[in-house]
């Protein structure tokens, strides 16, 4: 059986393998990073209507859009070591955007390499767009006290990853906040004067003020200067404090809606005079995540026509049927549905693994709505609220899941243990860790925090039940560092539920945990969980 990933519009297979020793033409840059070898098979560009690939008597014929037949070539290489097989393929897609949104700024900040290892994933799943979350984590040279303590790229980081991100076809564009989820400037004592609150960790930047909105201005631009990108995401979500403090204590009247609306379209408009396109968080506009009384105020936004420039981001992370989406999408009305992408997620953050289950039915769900209401992309988000403790190469799979979801027949596991390498076992180990009862206690019996001491003894058995079948599926089987780790982590929530943990436990796993983040991310951020750690030691020497 040949797979190929999503699943093609079109598959023929003539049943027959080749011999492959190479390519005497393989694009050099492609060849390098995915370790195809020179021989004497020839790669031929064609002109042909849609995007395919012909592999016959030694020869390989593509053409339409050349990065995703170079994909679909790599994955042939994939179904049998030294074999090609006679094949012709067609490919198709629904969504023309199809993204990767990727928080950097609540935990640990990528290295290098491990964009580069995201981005190889993307070029092979034939994603189209990779978005950055900065938040305070982007290079701003006007502003250089802005992120210095915790991590944040140099534009020579960024450079490369950008420069990377485009060999392989793939956008990489920035997202920022320029509203809410301003905390982590906000707080530094020379900016704290721009926030809406007294107490700048609220995040929400007081744009009823001319310097903090010229603040806000100054920050764009930078970063509008730096990306070649045509997207650029400016935020603008979860705005709730807005209108609420000191703009508040002008006239006292809210005017939560206008001030974001006035400063949005700004925001716009510089964007469009660098020739680029926003993207804005979709919530405020129908608002989304509010009471009806709220709801009925900030909705009036939607009668305003500057959001017919911007690409609408729809997030939303709930498990629910495709009906509940479908409402979800129509809530912006039929105006704003040529400009509207769908934005599910991975449910990773306040994690230590990201939640499998959830995260599969928001995905499937939210994806098809979209694409029942024929909507132009979706941008699939992992986000890291409360340190980011979810390591990086837990979400390869899940990349996985939104592709076939998205463009394929969702058959996903088929499709991870061909691109991994990974066998069926494994597989089953990843999903079962995943269990939704595993995963969102982990963090909580690992702390032992106030949390875990308030379960019932009910609640604890239920949750003892699921750690030890997540043990038992993953008994002799080979595992990986990562799911290695993920595996100690079970056992030690174990022993606490038991009564039998040790402080040597929970030492162990806060020294294998701090190896791993560093071979992914920078250092800055780790201090956090292995603080958590060992609080978490000292509480249990205590006696707590």
């Amino acid at each position: 059986m040949i797979k190929i990933v999503p699943q093609p519009k079109v598959i023929r297979f003539s049943g027959k393998w080749v011999e492959f020793d190479g390519f005497k033409n393989f694009p050099e840059f492609l060849a390098n990073e995915f370790s195809i070898p020179k021989g004497s098979w020839q790669l031929e560009i064609i002109q042909k209507d849609g995007t395919g690939v012909e592999v016959k008597n030694k020869k390989v014929k593509i053409w339409g859009n050349l990065n995703i037949a170079y994909a679909t070539v790599i994955q042939l290489l994939l179904q049998q070591k030294g074999l090609m097989p006679e094949i012709y393929v067609e490919e198709e897609f629904k969504f023309k955007f199809r993204g990767y949104h990727l928080d950097i700024a609540r935990g640990g900040v990528p290295k290098v390499e491990t964009f580069k290892n995201i981005l190889k994933w993307l070029f092979i799943l034939k994603y189209t767009h990779f978005a950055i979350y900065f938040e305070d984590l982007f290079p701003w040279e006007k502003h250089p006290k802005i992120g210095a303590t915790r991590g944040r790229l140099t534009k020579e980081e960024l450079k490369e990853v950008v420069e990377y991100g485009s060999k392989l076809g793939i956008e990489v564009f920035p997202s920022l906040e320029l509203t809410g989820h301003m905390e982590h400037i906000l707080s530094i004592p020379e900016y704290s004067q721009y926030s809406e609150w007294y107490l700048p960790r609220e995040g929400c930047l007081n744009i009823s003020d001319e310097k903090a909105r010229n603040f806000a201005y100054e920050l764009l631009e930078e970063v509008l200067e730096f990306f070649p990108s045509k997207f650029v995401h400016i935020g603008g979500d979860e705005t709730w404090a807005l209108g609420r403090g000191k703009s508040l204590e002008k006239n006292w009247m809210f005017e939560g809606p206008k001030l974001y609306e006035q400063h949005h379209k700004k925001l716009i408009e510089i964007v469009e005079e660098y020739g680029k396109t926003p993207l804005l968080w979709g919530d405020m506009l129908t608002g989304a995540f509010l009471n009806q009384n709220e709801r009925n105020v900030w909705s009036k936004l939607l009668e305003s026509d500057i959001w017919s420039r911007v690409v609408i981001a729809n997030w939303d992370y709930a498990a629910q049927p495709k009906e509940y989406f479908i409402k979800r999408i129509e809530n912006f009305g039929e105006r704003y549905k040529e400009n509207q992408i769908v934005c599910p997620g991975f449910s990773n953050w306040h994690k230590f693994y990201p939640d499998f289950e959830s995260s599969t039915e928001n995905i499937k769900n939210f994806i098809n709505a979209a694409a029942d209401k024929k909507l132009n992309g979706f941008l699939v988000t992992a986000w890291g609220d409360d340190g980011e403790e979810c390591l990086f190469s837990f979400l390869n799979p899940l990349l996985v899941v939104t592709i076939e979801y998205a463009e394929g027949n969702g058959n996903w596991e088929e499709s991870w243990i061909l691109l991994s390498g990974e066998n069926e076992k494994l597989l089953n180990v990843r999903k079962v860790f995943g269990n939704s009862i595993v995963t969102n206690n982990l963090k909580k019996l690992l702390y032992g925090a106030y949390n875990y001491q308030q379960m019932s003894d009910e609640e604890k058995e239920k949750v003892k039940n699921a750690l030890k079948k997540a043990l038992e599926t993953s008994e002799g089987v080979n595992l990986p560092e990562d799911l290695a780790l993920a595996k100690q982590i079970i056992n030690v929530c174990l022993k606490r539920l038991g009564g039998n943990l040790r402080i040597s436990d929970l030492l162990e796993v806060a020294n294998i945990y701090a190896r791993l983040w560093l071979s992914e991310r920078k250092k800055e951020g780790l201090e956090l969980i292995v603080s958590r750690l060992w609080a978490s030691a000292g509480r249990l020497d205590l006696g707590f």
